[in-house]
């Protein structure tokens, strides 16, 4: 499990010490710090913002030839965006970390042996999920949605190790709380209760459609640009996003976009012309197609046929 971090101490070309990567000035601010907590478990905290993007790949650690595990709480955004993701070593992917973004991380990492010794029934069902996946050539990746409860413990634990001293025992029991509890809910649904489609790229997805939202009073930014923008590709987002949300990009965002305007026409607070503005259309006539293309009848006749759409 130092393997990593050696990997980075290169890659960053800074010295580990006590256990941390400080970053240097001439590329950002922060730190990655990394505690041993029992033989085969450790957890790494990473916290950073960097002035320039860097590239970095998933390395499997190579100490042992037997799978090594990786969860990884997303603390940067809000307690409804509160997701956890496991990964395990097989899983291997590049990234990068964009420049002025805040990367804010707390990754457990565990062996398959200190998971067989320390939660006995679910690591047989965590390693059949894992083995099933890989069967059916995807990536061993297993998302899952937490609640308030762990946004609270996962913040309460990096705040602990964002000290240069803190209790140990609070960092182990915060942090076995979490796994415990990311374990139990994943092996409570089981292998054919997890669509195993959504898990790939399930988190920048979501964070797409967040997007979107932002563009409903405005032309949607084009596939290349939102790509980009979360280190996709045109291809995968669009094949993704399918998969997620059951509709393709544009497909969706007009629905959603069409929707907001037909509850404006029904309250009857502004006039089409002022909504088809409010929603980014120059021309009336061009939010009048889109509008009757989505519901079949013309805006202005939404009121009189309100029971059927």
């Amino acid at each position: 499990m130092y393997d990593y971090m050696e990997f980075l101490s290169g890659q960053l070309n800074v010295p580990i010490k006590n256990n941390s990567i400080q970053i240097p000035e001439s590329i950002g601010n922060g730190f990655i710090k990394n505690l041993f907590i029992d033989e085969g478990f450790c957890i790494r905290y990473y916290h950073f913002t960097l002035n320039r993007n860097l590239v970095f790949k998933w390395i499997t650690d190579s100490e042992t030839n037997e799978p090594i595990f990786k969860l990884i709480f997303f603390l940067e955004g809000s307690e409804t965006e509160n997701l956890a993701t496991l990964y395990s070593s097989d899983f291997n992917r590049a990234g990068i970390a964009k420049s002025n973004t805040p990367v804010n991380r707390m990754v457990f990492l565990f062996t398959k042996k200190w998971l067989q010794e320390n939660f006995i029934e679910a690591s047989e069902k965590i390693i059949n999920m894992v083995n099933v996946l890989i069967k059916k050539n995807q990536p061993t990746l297993i998302v899952e949605e937490m609640d308030r409860t762990h946004y609270i413990f996962a913040h309460e634990l990096a705040k602990e190790m964002n000290q240069d001293s803190f209790p140990l025992i609070h960092v182990k029991t915060k942090g076995l709380i979490l796994l415990n509890d990311f374990l139990n809910r994943i092996v409570s649904r089981g292998i054919n209760h997890i669509n195993i489609d959504q898990t790939l790229y399930y988190p920048e997805i979501t964070k797409v459609e967040s997007t979107l939202r932002q563009y409903y009073n405005k032309p949607m930014p084009s596939i290349p640009e939102l790509a980009s923008e979360f280190n996709l590709s045109p291809s995968t987002l669009k094949r993704h996003f399918k998969i997620v949300y059951g509709k393709n990009i544009q497909t969706y965002y007009l629905a959603n976009k069409m929707a907001i305007g037909k509850s404006l026409i029904i309250s009857k607070s502004k006039t089409i012309s002022e909504i088809a503005f409010a929603l980014g259309y120059s021309k009336l006539n061009s939010f009048s197609k889109a509008f009757k293309k989505q519901y079949g009848i013309l805006p202005k006749e939404v009121n009189s046929n309100s029971t059927n759409l």
